[in-house]
């Protein structure tokens, strides 16, 4: 019923966690190859140089991981390029984020998935920047900042580079907001604008019009019940519906995880879990 289903389909089955008899007889109802046959066109998509392709088969195939060990690595050295931007990386990375939660939080891939989970925080924060969902732009910044500042990862990304480019959307975004306003304020240094005109370049425009623009939910502007909640991201009171985490303590308000699930999979704690607000 949907056109041009076949993505969803293959992400569908990515994520399916049954046996392999079960996963081949989704397969088969799709229309998808089988799981071996889908490492056998993985292999084939390597020798034609298309990552994308290698990516979906081997997420199909018997091994999940291998996805992670060719798209993980491309998307760094597309970063390293320095010219780069969100839609030559999100697709890879959108595929990525539906491996098997239980595969993806095994030990022994602590390090890919460390590396997914800061490169997937990383695009989120340039994609809700694009979408306009301000509100979590800084805590996606601290959200990336964190991680790489506690798991051992190699990717190429630097702290100060992040600080940097959060100044700069601040300093350039404010000022344009507080000029609407009529408020008098610091207009961004030079350095402040080229960064963002550096960022701006990256992320490009929305091409999904209706994405853009920030959540709220009905409720978001009412007085808070007698249990107050305060934000995990943001250390604010919620106003309005909450959504607790899976460590069943922290908890966002709704809206802002709603915004987060759009532009990054992976729940604010690290975990490697889905966010699913929805």
């Amino acid at each position: 019923m949907i056109p041009n289903n076949e993505l969803l389909l293959a992400k569908l089955c990515a994520f399916y966690p049954g046996s392999t008899a079960e996963i081949n007889d989704l397969h088969e109802k799709c229309n998808l190859p089988s799981l071996e046959e889908c490492s056998q066109m993985a292999a084939s998509a390597i020798n034609d140089s298309d990552i994308f392709q290698a990516v979906k088969y081997y997420l199909l195939s018997p091994e999940p991981e291998k996805a992670l060990f060719t798209g993980i690595p491309y998307i760094k050295e597309q970063i390293c390029s320095g010219n780069w931007t969100l839609d030559s990386v999100c697709p890879i990375l959108d595929l990525l984020s539906h491996m098997r939660t239980e595969r993806l939080v095994l030990h022994k891939f602590s390090e890919m998935r460390n590396e997914l989970l800061i490169l997937c925080g990383y695009t989120g924060a340039l994609l809700a920047i694009r979408r306009q969902y301000a509100t979590i732009v800084p805590a996606l910044y601290e959200y990336t900042s964190q991680l790489l500042k506690r798991r051992e990862v190699s990717v190429p990304l630097q702290i100060e580079q992040l600080s940097i480019e959060l100044d700069a959307w601040r300093g350039c975004t404010q000022t344009t907001n507080k000029l609407l306003e009529e408020v008098p304020c610091t207009p961004p240094s030079e350095s402040q604008r080229n960064v963002y005109e550096t960022l701006m370049s990256r992320i490009k425009e929305e091409p999904l019009k209706g994405m853009i623009g920030p959540d709220y939910v009905t409720g978001s502007n009412l007085p808070s019940h007698s249990d107050v909640h305060i934000s995990c991201l943001t250390g604010l009171r919620i106003q309005g519906p909450v959504f607790f985490l899976e460590d069943g303590k922290s908890v966002i308000s709704l809206n802002d995880a709603l915004m987060w699930a759009k532009v990054n999979p992976f729940s604010p704690l690290g975990t490697g879990i889905r966010l699913n607000p929805f």
